[in-house]
């Protein structure tokens, strides 16, 4: 019972994250990660607790059990909304959200991400190209707070001033002091619109001061990719009606899904491997996992996918061929995919990593399987739905999770002390997240302007043009293919000479927007030029880009509050700067963001804490 209070703790962090972040995510497309934000409530709650002995400790627990829920809401605000985003392309009655069926269906993804993650823990944690970026922000903090005073590194100038810009800018955006994006390039090609924007966003910036250049690169390089084939594919001749079936508006997301299959493939295959141990290099104890312990995980593997198939068996009241094929698929891409996820998060960290991804690859799948039964129906995306709602609650959680069991690692705490906060915190969100994303539903009406769920408007396109109007477009797929194969040649021809170019990053991009990739590699690039060629991170360093992280996701956390409580954000644009002088501060504002990555990452006197 020695982890007592930082379980109870978490669990009330992760219940009142993962409700009140669920409108934000809707309205923004996108989930922060959450884990430093706990780290900071934990060690400004419990300072005596958090810096004492077994202060470390502390904070881990806190952190796993603090962050688990918002794997729930990443995973339920994605999927769920498609349904009546659906309906209301099509005219049809909007059905309400069904609440008992998102809770069930979230626990039996929760237990099958979390049995999966855990079995798998010595695989995910032992791989060296993984470099786990957030997990580094992460224990960078826990350091900070547990180090005695003499041996502090300096947070005023990082962790601190990171945080406080990181609260400010978005505040300033929402005051309508700056603009949000500032607009390099801009093109209006047909009825599209196109833009390259430099993002005034800290924590984008956040994410790129913990990325390599090199990775920053390639994830920047794929979102340029995403940028230019829409600018070719609206540039098509209205009248070649040929080129335009071959080559449908959405292109790049059939693009991206070729590549991340690739890549998937390719990490998947280098994940299976037997990794052996170098010279000298001994197993890792921390990451051992009792028997008993064990026989739990594989105990939560079984009963998820067992709730996940007894659902779709009672929907169809009894075994069918479509039954027992999606059933064979449920479990084919759970187990994929929620490798996939953990592999994400360890390679570019799950603020940015791109969830979106490998559902678009479970939905492609899952959608085949329901065309070849002959199930194209509206009524058939009601069972095909919470089916993806659970794959990406599985998914989510692995996410999540790979990178808290990282950070024990780092911080010298046992992997399996972390399973029982893991498993409470996904447990506390797969019941609340579904009841605000019903309150919001009656609230604001999912995909209105006010509540837009881009990530349910992008998985409802796919089924309506895959599934109900049967359409796929295999030019852009083979071209993703030809995309995910270079990545990965050159990612084998690099390994080679001993640079890291991972092919996923380049894969990532292409599902980003182009705005998230500059500003990932603003971030980097201000890091790589303090560090003057290096190589080496200094923990100030780390911590001003945890920092950039947390403060933004504390903004957030304090609004989706204020939402729930009937606020509306339109009220806080209290001036309404225009043109040249929103752009300008919003440069300053960059510039500054900026500067505190590049200052903390200049070699100094004290000994580096990377």
């Amino acid at each position: 019972m020695k982890d007592r209070f930082p379980l109870i703790f978490g669990v009330i962090v992760t219940t009142v994250l993962s409700g009140t972040l669920v409108i934000a995510g809707l309205k923004a497309g996108i989930t922060p990660g959450v884990s430093p934000l706990v780290i900071l409530l934990a060690w400004g709650a419990f300072a005596r607790s958090a810096t004492g002995p077994g202060g470390s400790r502390f904070l881990n627990i806190a952190q796993v059990a603090g962050s688990a829920g918002m794997a729930v809401t990443s995973g339920v605000i994605f999927t769920a909304p498609l349904i009546q985003i659906l309906h209301q392309d099509k005219g049809l009655e909007v059905p309400p959200v069904d609440v008992p069926t998102l809770i069930y269906v979230s626990l039996a993804g929760a237990l099958i991400g979390y049995g999966f993650v855990g079995l798998a823990t010595k695989k995910f944690l032992t791989d060296p190209t993984l470099p786990a970026p957030e997990a580094r922000a992460c224990e960078a903090m826990i350091e900070a707070a547990v180090t005695d005073a003499s041996n502090k590194p300096k947070l005023g100038q990082s962790l601190y001033a990171g945080l406080l810009l990181s609260f400010l800018a978005p505040l300033v955006v929402r005051f309508g002091i700056a603009h949000e994006h500032v607009i390099l390039w801009k093109e209006k090609l047909g009825d599209r619109e196109f833009s390259v924007d430099l993002p005034f966003n800290p924590m984008y910036m956040g994410i790129g001061g913990l990325l390599t250049l090199a990775t920053a690169l390639l994830v920047f390089g794929g979102s340029l990719l995403r940028t230019i084939g829409d600018v070719m594919l609206a540039s098509i001749d209205p009248s070649n009606a040929e080129l335009l079936g071959q080559f449908p508006a959405n292109s790049m997301r059939w693009v991206g899904g070729g590549a991340m299959t690739v890549a998937v493939a390719y990490s998947l295959v280098r994940f299976m491997g037997v990794r052996k141990l170098a010279e000298g290099e001994a197993e890792d104890p921390l990451l051992e996992v009792d028997p008993g312990v064990r026989r739990g995980l594989i105990v939560s593997v079984f009963v998820g996918v067992a709730m996940m198939i007894g659902w779709l068996t009672w929907r169809e009241g009894g075994f069918s061929a479509f039954g027992l094929s999606m059933s064979g698929a449920i479990i084919v891409m759970c187990g994929l995919m929620v490798t996939l996820g953990a592999i994400l998060s360890l390679q570019i960290g799950s603020s940015a990593s791109p969830v979106s991804g490998t559902i678009f690859v479970t939905t492609l799948v899952l959608c085949l399987v329901a065309l070849a039964t002959g199930r194209t129906e509206i009524k058939d995306v009601m069972i095909l739905t919470p089916l993806l709602v659970g794959a990406c609650v599985a998914v989510c959680a692995a996410n999540d999770s790979s990178q808290d069991y990282k950070t024990m690692q780092y911080c010298k705490v046992r992997v399996q002390d972390g399973f029982k906060a893991q498993l409470l915190g996904l447990l506390a969100g797969a019941i609340v997240v579904p009841i605000v994303l019903y309150v919001a539903h009656n609230a604001y009406t999912l995909g209105s302007p006010d509540l837009n769920a881009p990530q349910g408007k992008m998985f409802a396109t796919l089924i309506n043009g895959l599934l109900l109007e049967s359409q796929l477009p295999w030019y852009p797929i083979y071209v993703g293919l030809g995309i995910g194969v270079a990545a990965v040649a050159l990612d084998i021809l690099a390994s080679k000479r001993g640079v890291q170019l991972p092919s996923m990053a380049l894969a990532v991009g292409i599902y980003l927007p182009p705005f998230l990739g500059i500003g990932i590699l603003v971030g980097a690039a201000f890091r790589w030029f303090g560090e003057r060629g290096t190589g080496k991170q200094r923990g100030e360093s780390i911590l001003a880009a945890a920092g950039l992280i947390t403060g933004a996701a504390a903004l957030e956390l304090i609004l989706g509050t204020m939402i729930l409580g009937g606020f509306d954000l339109k009220s806080l644009e209290l001036f309404q700067a225009t043109g040249f002088a929103a752009d300008v501060v919003a440069l300053v504002g960059i510039a500054a963001l900026g500067i505190l990555l590049w200052h903390n990452s200049k070699p100094g006197s004290k000994a580096d804490r990377s």
